[in-house]
């Protein structure tokens, strides 16, 4: 079944999340498991591999990225994000991701999950720099697994704050 849905069915899946119990920060709800390695495991592997297909597999075609900038449809993003790969690959620059979550709520085919990322590039010379930033993303699952519909990307924070983050 592809994820094409009414609104209807999105505002039920916005409402699910806003009415359901909150799990504990880094709790493991039922999904979990594999929302991690459908999603967040995927995402820090593509961006090792320098891998923007694998990359876009995790959202959905009409997710969006929000940011204090706005909105973007996921695929403008992906596309910005694909060539600042080919950039950085052509200069000798690596990247990773790395996630770390406050919040985790899930059911069988819904999730919020919020946090931070540790987004870091290294150079030629063997220099990382890092930056983090918190961030939430809304998921949902269909056919194909499980697929983030929205990211919401907020405001940096610190290396303290990120260490002060379980994981």
């Amino acid at each position: 079944m592809p994820l094409t849905h009414t609104p209807r069915f999105w505002l039920s899946c916005v409402l699910a999340l806003a009415v359901s119990v909150t799990a504990p920060a880094g709790a493991a709800g039922p999904s979990t498991a594999d929302i991690d390695r459908q999603v967040w495991q995927a995402v820090a592997k593509s961006v090792v591999d320098d891998d923007i297909v694998a990359m876009g597999r995790v959202y959905h075609p009409a997710a969006v990225l929000v940011s204090k900038d706005g909105t973007t449809p996921i695929a403008t993003a992906l596309d910005r994000w694909g060539r600042d790969m080919v950039t950085a690959k052509k200069n000798g620059v690596k990247a990773s991701v790395e996630f770390r979550f406050t919040t985790r709520q899930d059911d069988a085919t819904t999730a919020f999950e919020a946090g931070a990322f540790r987004y870091a590039t290294t150079d030629k010379a063997g220099v990382t720099t890092p930056g983090y930033v918190r961030f939430e993303a809304l998921l949902v699952k269909g056919a194909g697994g499980w697929r983030m519909v929205m990211e919401r990307q907020l405001e940096a924070i610190t290396e303290s704050a990120w260490n002060a983050l379980p994981h």
